[in-house]
């Protein structure tokens, strides 16, 4: 039995098993981002370090990224702060260098004078963010600003001031009772920091144990803002999933914390520089010279019914934080932004602490609130451009699929933009494109590749034991042929119809008595040479070589029809006679002897296939028919042709050949006897070509 060359297992997998791998590797990485994502406790259990699992980094990172495309492609989305009831009284630049007074010296009196105005102009709730946990100083005139700070306080009644908590073995940081007591309120200032710093959340209360057993519950800065603006508590119902502020439910993250909704790239709410409202005082008091015809006084509106929130912003402040707007625009993000707006700003910039709790106060105040979808739902939606990918890379062309996993790639990010913007919906971006574009796509490539080069291999190494079996026997191009047409033939063994050629040079052996050896060789294989030109040309080949004889095949292991291969092995045989001549014609004169040779063509039923040892393997004819063609070719000799062919392939050939009868041949070992005809001339010849006429 024949067999091809054995591979090795991970060959036999990739060949057989290929689509099961590729099942497999779909479903293995899509459990191993499904599991990078799913939420981490940490030893308290919280989820405050890895809400996102271990890729909290990249999907804080992807997050960025939405807030910069939503500021890009929406000019309403980024004025949105503009029209809200907040507004920032900046301590910036303009003000430390007309106040001519460094920030961490800054009389009292000026924020006392700051608070003074925006409650003269209605505000409805004034933040202070100031830390004042000690005293402005030991003089009689730092006493006497800070008795004008608390008063301040006190008169305008809704002031809010900030408090930090301890944390990671740091103090607390409160306000003195001076002025603790006339406030409105205080709150913690304190931020949960993201991956590398950034902020992306806020904790809107934190319950702190006392001594005596009860809880004492803190509200943040930001949340006692807008608990001032709304006149309503906040309320925590247990399980930690949202707040309730009046009518408001604000879901919480898996933390426990506020997604806060980042209006826009600083500043993005409206503000006044503190110089504005106390150039006069600077002048007053620290700078004598200062001009103040440049200074432009805030109107009553920028107050009115307002949160006012007070701070510094300036460069050096010590409360400037990264945001979304922090995170760099590099490539290819850079030109993707400047796609929607090419004047954008999009270097990476710090927010003051007062923008960042006006951002907090504002995503609890507006009712729509950033969410995430649940985990299982989360990893619905990353199995999805899975499965496309994995259908295009397995199922089309390699252009193509390669166009389908990039196309996936920015329907990925067009998407989760869209729920972005529209819903306030964070996808997993970022585990979706890892998932699906850094691991699922090169893994499925090669995998893929894998399986082709497996599938060539094996094909490559068919192609061999075929060639090699028939490449010594037949042409390259019917070789070729036997390739393509591998399918149709059969290997192991079976029976057909066949038409055989044998051939033998008369009194070849006392020809070559008398001769040197190789000077015979020589000759034989010239007329070997020249007699395989002609089988091949007419799309036979040479099963064997018998000496001097030859055996020759049409009809296996590929047939064109049984009537084909009868008139092109007469054909051969006619035009082998031919070439004998013109052997002759071409020897005469050189000491080379006259050629003569006799061939026996018969048709009928034998047992084809390949035989042998292993290392040793040879397609052979076995069969009544093998034995009746040789009979014929020697009883050439007894009815004094060249040719002789039975009764079966005569019925074959049709009108196109002339032929006579020559009696009746018995075969040793068959009782009933054939008649033979030799082939007189082709009264109508057809062109037979091996490689084009070939079929199943």
């Amino acid at each position: 039995m024949f067999s091809f060359p054995r591979f090795s297992f991970a060959s036999y997998l990739l060949r057989r098993w290929y689509w099961a791998l590729a099942v497999a590797l779909t479903a293995f990485v899509w459990a191993a981002t499904a599991l990078a994502l799913l939420p981490v406790a940490d030893r308290d259990g919280t989820y405050t370090t890895r809400p996102q699992g271990f890729m909290t980094g990249m999907e804080d990172d992807a997050l960025a990224l939405l807030f910069q495309l939503r500021n890009a492609r929406h000019a309403d989305a980024r004025a949105r702060g503009l029209s809200e009831p907040i507004t920032l009284v900046e301590v910036d630049e303009a003000a430390i260098r007309a106040s001519n007074v460094r920030l961490q010296r800054w009389p009292r009196s000026f924020y006392a004078r700051l608070i003074d105005r925006a409650s003269a102009g209605g505000a409805n709730t004034i933040g202070l963010d100031v830390y004042l946990s000690e005293a402005g100083g030991i003089s009689e005139s730092d006493k006497s600003t800070d008795e004008d700070l608390a008063r301040s306080i006190e008169n305008a009644g809704n002031v809010v001031l900030v408090e930090k908590l301890p944390a990671g073995g740091s103090d607390a940081i409160t306000p003195l009772a001076q002025f603790r007591d006339p406030a409105w309120a205080v709150g913690f200032a304190d931020f949960p920091h993201e991956s590398e710093g950034s902020i992306l959340t806020a904790q809107l209360s934190r319950a702190r144990p006392k001594p005596d057993g009860s809880t004492d519950l803190r509200f943040s800065f930001a949340d006692l803002l807008a608990q001032g603006l709304t006149g309503e508590p906040i309320e925590a119902p247990p399980g930690g999933e949202f707040v309730k502020l009046g009518a408001r439910t604000i879901p919480l993250r898996r933390d426990g914390n506020l997604q806060i909704d980042f209006r826009a790239r600083s500043p993005a709410f409206r503000s006044v520089s503190a110089k504005d409202i106390l150039c006069e005082d600077f002048r007053r008091v620290s700078a004598p010279d200062l001009s103040c015809e440049d200074a432009r006084a805030p109107s009553d509106d920028l107050f009115k019914d307002r949160i006012v929130i007070i701070g510094a912003t300036n460069n050096d402040a010590p409360d400037l934080f990264t945001t979304p707007f922090f995170q760099p625009a590099t490539f290819p993000n850079q030109p993707l932004l400047k796609l929607f707006d090419r004047g954008l700003q999009t270097a990476p910039k710090l927010m003051p602490g007062i923008e960042v709790h006006a951002n907090v106060a504002a995503t609890m105040l507006a009712g729509k609130y950033l969410t995430r979808p649940r985990y299982l739902w989360q990893i619905a939606f990353v199995l999805a451009p899975m499965l496309l990918v994995a259908l295009a890379v397995f199922r089309l062309r390699a252009l193509l699929s390669l166009v389908v996993t990039l196309a996936a790639g920015f329907l990925l990010l067009a998407v989760s933009a869209s729920a972005f913007d529209a819903r306030g919906l964070i996808l997993p971006l970022a585990t979706a494109e890892l998932g699906t574009l850094g691991l699922l796509a090169p893994l499925t490539f090669l995998l893929r590749y894998a399986h082709e080069r497996a599938v060539r291999e094996e094909k490559e190494a068919e192609r061999a034991a075929i060639m090699d079996i028939f490449s010594r026997c037949v042409s390259p191009e019917v070789a070729d042929t036997f390739w393509e047409k591998r399918g149709d033939i059969v290997m192991g063994g079976e029976r057909r119809t066949v038409t055989l050629i044998f051939t033998d040079i008369r009194g070849f052996t006392s020809l070559s008595e008398s001769v040197d050896s190789e000077a015979v060789v020589t000759w034989l294989n010239e007329y070997f040479s020249r007699m395989h030109k002609i089988v091949c040309a007419y799309g036979g080949h040479i099963n064997k070589y018998i000496g001097d004889g030859l055996m020759i095949v049409f009809g296996a292991p590929l047939r064109r029809g049984d009537n084909l291969e009868a008139r092109a092995a007469v054909s051969c045989g006619l035009e082998m006679l031919a070439e004998v001549e013109r052997i002759n014609r071409d020897w005469e004169g050189t000491g080379r002897p006259h050629l003569a040779i006799g061939v026996g063509i018969h048709t009928g039923v034998a047992t084809c296939g390949v035989v042998g040892a292993e290392g040793r393997l040879e397609y052979t004819i076995i069969g009544d028919t093998v034995n009746l063609a040789s009979r014929l070719e020697s009883t050439t000799k007894e009815k004094g042709v060249p040719i002789l062919i039975s009764d079966v392939t005569a019925a074959l050939l049709g009108v196109d050949y002339e032929t006579e009868p020559l009696g009746d041949v018995k075969v040793k070992g068959k009782k009933e006897s054939t008649q033979v005809l030799t082939v007189r001339k082709i009264v109508r010849k057809k062109q037979v070509d091996a490689v084009e006429t070939v079929g199943a």
